[in-house]
């Protein structure tokens, strides 16, 4: 049986896990991917409803657009190259508030990633604008679900 260096793992372990924290692009094309996915619910269903609340779910995917893009240039300064991200799965044909109910709950995660980002000392203002959009969208997504004739 081999015996091995507790001092030597602990310090190889320490490498190993301050190297994943270092990384600014850990976790983003996850991110672009949810902002993507986010974007195309939002622009498919504004075809689906009618007057001020197409045009509220209009704004909310132009805004996760722009989410996807920053994360891209962010991406693309720290990484090597632009972000390998899979297209968002084709669109299913849910009710409006099904597919809200989930947009929510995306929303949440991209909120607590960019609050959990907002003290990165290069991109911290970026997330913490971005996450008081989420913010922003799940109030309006509540106000949806609350004011839309669910079917």
């Amino acid at each position: 049986m081999e015996v091995y260096d507790k001092a030597k793992t602990a310090r190889v372990w320490q490498r190993v896990q301050g190297s994943v924290a270092e990384d600014p692009t850990r976790g983003l094309t996850g991110m672009i991917a949810e902002e993507w996915a986010d974007a195309a619910v939002y622009l498919s269903l504004s075809r689906r409803v009618q007057g001020n609340h197409a045009a509220i779910l209009r704004k909310m995917g132009q805004e996760e657009q722009a989410h996807m893009a920053c994360l891209k240039g962010i991406y693309t300064l720290q990484g090597t190259g632009r972000p390998d991200v899979p297209q968002p799965p084709a669109m299913e044909k849910a009710p409006v508030s099904v597919m809200l109910r989930r947009c929510y709950g995306r929303e949440m995660r991209c909120l607590a990633q960019y609050e959990a980002r907002a003290n990165d000392p290069e991109y911290g203002q970026i997330f913490a604008r971005m996450a008081q959009q989420e913010k922003e969208h799940c109030r309006l997504i509540l106000e949806l679900l609350g004011t839309l004739e669910v079917k």
